[in-house]
């Protein structure tokens, strides 16, 4: 039976004295990454696919720091990458051309020049791309297409159908064909990618749909089923991927496809949010309690007030995603009392909240022991797409980012913002010319 990837199965979630020591040392808010947790879900996805010619790619957009790029490549995972930034990013932490995948929604041809000049796949999602291609003298590419259905959490992470801007739609398939052709570029490898929280059937579904497509490309290599692999985050409502199960069906999909094409095929996938998701925690401080009264037309709410907000993890306030939350007293031992809680940020925004329903703005309050000023926060479920997506608004700092390596040991792999960070590219622009 394997393994279901919850965020709560983070050790350092449920771990009091290390939550308190690493606050003492580092502060808050913070990040903070589990290696251990990060090299099981890789290997959880390997022994998944017993397909031998696999290719598992790492969706780097989810975090895209060095540390765990470096970890994950020396898992053998290679890299999914959606702009030049996380290519030049993913070369530093190690990972040879051959082993980027370039997936971008825009393209320029300065851009596409430098990917061809180095040798990286490029994934063309656009019949405008594939003609892009042609004029800078790519000689083979893969194309990205939209099946014509999506399956995700919410609209905002559904990436297929006729609402998604992603991909070249299936009924533009003999036409990409075409282009690439005339341009001498031969099309060697079909990905799909339908969203995140993408349970089996909607999988197995999508990829029996895409093999049908892949057999109508005569030079094909490659075909990428893409991500969306779901992770727990609520215990008592998110339903797991039976993971040998799905590759119980990938596999035996792909040997019979590969008999029929006439020679192997490699199959790829490529989940960013599967493989780190679950490793972080966000760290943050609480500075306010408070309510509102319950008035005529109106719910009074208890707020609790901490010192991290949007800016860190926008996932509520985006898509209305459930992170599970725990305070952890600075002092003492757990409290009796609980009360339900409205757990916001310290940000000049009304929608910094993080205790909200699936449409990202309706009040969620949890029931949480007594929660009093200067106890720790501690939310699950950060590592993907949380990171990744921070901002300086209100001119804040940045969190620090710290990673629990192998040995069990923290260390700081990126730090703390400073006012500095923020209008340095201003000062610079502002002095640009003096001398």
């Amino acid at each position: 039976m394997s393994r279901v990837n919850s965020v709560t199965t983070n050790p350092v979630y449920r771990d009091d004295e290390l939550i308190r020591s690493l606050v003492e040392r580092y502060h808050t808010p913070l990040y903070v990454f589990d290696e251990a947790t990060i090299r099981q879900n890789c290997r959880d996805l390997k022994s998944a696919i017993e397909y031998p010619n696999t290719r598992i790619r790492y969706a780097c957009k989810a975090l895209t720091l060095g540390a765990v790029l470096r970890i994950i490549l020396s898992e053998g995972l290679w890299i999914d990458a959606s702009s030049l930034n996380e290519v030049h990013r993913a070369i530093c932490a190690g990972a040879s051309p051959q082993q980027i995948y370039y997936t971008g929604e825009g393209a320029t041809a300065d851009v596409y020049a430098h990917l061809v000049s180095k040798g990286i796949l490029i994934n063309c999602t656009s019949l405008d791309q594939i003609r892009l291609l042609g004029r800078v003298g790519g000689t083979k590419c893969s194309i990205r297409v939209n099946p014509g259905e999506g399956n995700g959490e919410t609209n905002k992470t559904n990436t297929g159908g006729p609402s998604s801007k992603h991909g070249i739609y299936y009924t533009e398939l003999d036409e990409a064909i075409a282009l690439a052709s005339d341009n001498g570029t031969l099309i060697n490898g079909i990905h799909s990618h339908i969203g995140s929280g993408t349970d089996l059937a909607a999988w197995l579904r999508i990829k029996d749909k895409t093999l049908a497509l892949a057999r109508r490309l005569p030079d094909l290599e490659i075909v990428n089923l893409g991500g969306g692999l779901p992770v727990v985050y609520d215990d008592q409502a998110d339903d797991a991927m039976p993971l040998q199960a799905w590759g119980s069906a990938l596999s035996k999909s792909m040997q019979q496809f590969s008999r029929e094409f006439g020679r192997e095929i490699e199959l790829q996938i490529e989940p960013g949010r599967y493989v780190v998701a679950s490793s972080g925690i966000l760290l943050a401080q609480t500075q306010a309690v408070k309510s509102t009264a319950e008035e005529e037309a109106a719910t009074g709410y208890n707020f609790v007030i901490v010192n991290t907000g949007l800016n860190h993890n926008i996932r509520p306030t985006l898509y209305g995603a459930y992170h599970p939350i725990r305070f952890v007293p600075l002092h003492g031992g757990p409290r009796d009392v609980a009360r339900d809680y409205v757990v916001a940020g310290y940000l000049c925004e009304s929608g910094d909240v993080f205790t909200v329903g699936r449409d990202g703005h309706t009040l969620k309050p949890r029931c949480l022991p007594e929660v009093q000023v200067g106890d720790l926060m501690v939310m699950a479920g950060v590592g993907a797409y949380s990171h990744s997506m921070k901002s300086e608004y209100n001119s804040m700092n940045l969190p620090a980012s710290v990673l629990i390596d192998a040995s069990g040991t923290p260390k700081v792999i990126e730090r703390r913002g400073t006012i500095h960070d923020i209008m340095r590219r201003e000062l610079e622009a502002y002095n640009e010319g003096v001398g």
